[in-house]
């Protein structure tokens, strides 16, 4: 088998999520088409091998004089049996890319959902001990009033 690449001009990372899976569904369904259409191409071509083998002509006998006709319909049925396996190939070439992207995009989406709760988490613990040196500061100046209004209170009577 031939493999035919095919460029495209437009990138898969420009597809939003929800072009991405129309391009995915309608990709999908125009292979399943292609597999009906060169299945119904096959089954012509069986008919027309098997009618051709019925229809031969021993030696002696004169040639069919519609033998060139057929024999030109069965060119053209498989060309276009080829063209057909081709675009099977490269639908299935492209479902394969756009697999790789959809990957691609879950695993980033990925890490940024770690990222971000990892950013949370440290900020989170600065704020947390933010919070313990200021409680700490809160009793060390409630001690000292404690401390000093003991000594007042010693002092005065």
């Amino acid at each position: 088998m031939w493999r035919a690449r095919r460029h495209t001009s437009s990138t898969a990372p420009d597809l939003s999520k929800k072009e991405f899976k129309k391009e995915k569904e309608r990709l999908t369904t125009e292979l399943h088409l292609l597999i009906q259409l060169r299945n119904e191409q096959r089954d012509h071509l069986i008919d027309f091998k098997e009618s051709s083998n019925y229809n031969r002509t021993k030696p002696t006998q004169k040639k069919n004089p519609f033998y060139e006709q057929l024999r030109s319909t069965k060119n053209q049925v498989l060309s276009s049996v080829h063209k057909l396996e081709m675009g099977i190939i490269e639908a299935q070439e492209n479902i394969q890319e756009l697999n790789k992207w959809i990957d691609y995009f879950t695993n980033l989406h990925s890490q940024l959902l770690m990222e971000k709760n990892l950013k949370m988490s440290i900020t989170q613990n600065k704020k947390n001990k933010e919070v313990e040196i200021d409680w700490a500061l809160i009793e060390k100046y409630l001690v000292d009033l404690n401390l000093n209004g003991q000594t007042g209170a010693d002092q005065q009577p």
